[in-house]
């Protein structure tokens, strides 16, 4: 069975319905959570006909048909899983045609969902496990677009000199001295402090992908809305705060927006890296999972590190305690969910206080070569560059 999500950030089936239809939707909220447990521990008891039956109703239910078509292909991927458990294998496979038909992509669980071991000599299962790896296999796309170009590629615009706020600019310094930022840090090596303002911001905040950004997108008013409202933000201004804070600690650091292949797909995530001073390089910090990376010695990484290992299959271990909004997030599923996003890697060109709620912003995109050709500026007027030396250089 797989657990329906969005972004990969554990979403249940219940919360997920709730989102995609709004306080509109019925049932209400308790009344789906109680459904999506009642599946859950129908699994656990082999209770198959019966969660199949709830599924089914759920798939002829009012919005159903309004629902993103990944919550649509989770809960008919679900259903293959159950009618495959009862032997039922030609159900089964037109369960999973419907869902591969909704645009699944889930490789990961695909391949290796044990649910599906009865159906996976099927010619029919055959056929559509090809179109989901396809889609899917984020490891096998992401190694097609590997190489970056020359400095700069022909056709594509040199990195600009990326730009970093002073500490002493008095919104930053007053954030730091509101948030009390360099206790928040500490007074340990520099990895540690930077750690710790990951954690910080991570146990500030709850992750909620559907929120609306609150104007002015700067870290004190986030902070604040988020407390009086007892409401959650997105990754990115997750990521902005954290920026926020690092450059408030006199850190170099960007907001860094990981995108996939397909730029019709909206399921981006946005990460903050920092400059470490100590160990000369950039680090990977992402502020809604609590998640950094390591090489199996306990180093930390970089983004482009990360991208290097998920595409050689080099040690690669997610940190301990990665969790979203306090649930353990499983290594696997998150590598995979970042082999998709690490395709494309936007920045903003300056890294500053409020930038996100200013009038006029500049963002540059690291492309791989394997792009077809495009202009040095992409239809929002962004820079577009294959050199990967100058936009992972030294601050």
């Amino acid at each position: 069975m797989r657990r329906i999500r969005r972004a990969l950030l554990g979403l249940t089936f219940a919360v997920l319905i709730t989102t995609a239809l709004g306080a509109q939707a019925p049932p209400a909220t308790q009344e789906l959570q109680a459904e999506n447990a009642r599946i859950q521990e129908l699994w656990k008891g082999k209770g198959y006909e019966e969660a199949l039956k709830i599924l089914a109703v759920r798939v002829q239910s009012p919005g159903f048909t309004q629902l993103a078509a990944e919550i649509r292909a989770g809960v008919h991927y679900n259903m293959a899983c159950a009618a495959s458990l009862l032997g039922r294998r030609g159900e089964a496979l037109a369960y999973l045609g419907v869902a591969v038909g909704e645009g699944l992509k889930d490789w990961t669980t695909f391949s290796t969902d044990t649910d599906l071991d009865p159906l996976r000599k099927e010619p029919g299962f055959l056929w559509l496990e090809g179109i989901v790896r396809q889609r899917g296999d984020f490891v096998g796309i992401l190694r097609r677009f590997k190489d970056y170009g020359p400095a700069p590629a022909p056709g594509t615009a040199a990195a600009p000199a990326f730009a970093y706020q002073a500490a002493e600019a008095p919104d930053l310094a007053a954030f730091r001295k509101a948030y009390r930022l360099d206790e928040v840090a500490g007074k340990g090596p520099e990895v540690e402090r930077l750690v710790n303002l990951m954690r910080w911001v991570h146990a500030q905040v709850r992750h909620d992908g559907s929120s609306k950004n609150p104007e002015p997108m700067n870290a004190p008013h986030l902070l604040e809305v988020c407390r009086a409202e007892k409401r959650g933000i997105n990754c990115r201004m997750m990521a902005t705060i954290l920026n926020e804070a690092y450059l408030a600690l006199g850190f170099k650091s960007r907001q860094v927006t990981c995108q996939p292949l397909d730029e019709k797909d909206p399921d981006c995530h946005v990460i903050t890296t920092v400059w470490s001073n100590d160990l000369g390089k950039w680090l990977y910090m992402d502020p809604t999972m609590e998640a950094t990376f390591t090489d199996g010695q306990g180093r930390l990484l970089s983004i482009a590190e990360v991208r290097e290992r998920l595409i050689s299959g080099a040690p690669l271990e997610l940190s301990k305690g990665a969790n979203w909004n306090g649930r353990p997030e499983n290594p696997a599923t998150y590598k995979a969910y970042m082999a998709k996003n690490l395709v494309r890697i936007t920045c903003p060109v300056e890294s500053a206080f409020g930038y996100e709620s200013r009038p006029e912003r500049r963002y540059v995109t690291l492309d791989a070569l394997g792009f077809p050709a495009r202009p040095a500026r992409d239809a929002a007027g962004g820079l577009i560059t294959h050199d990967a030396a100058a936009f992972w250089a030294q601050p």
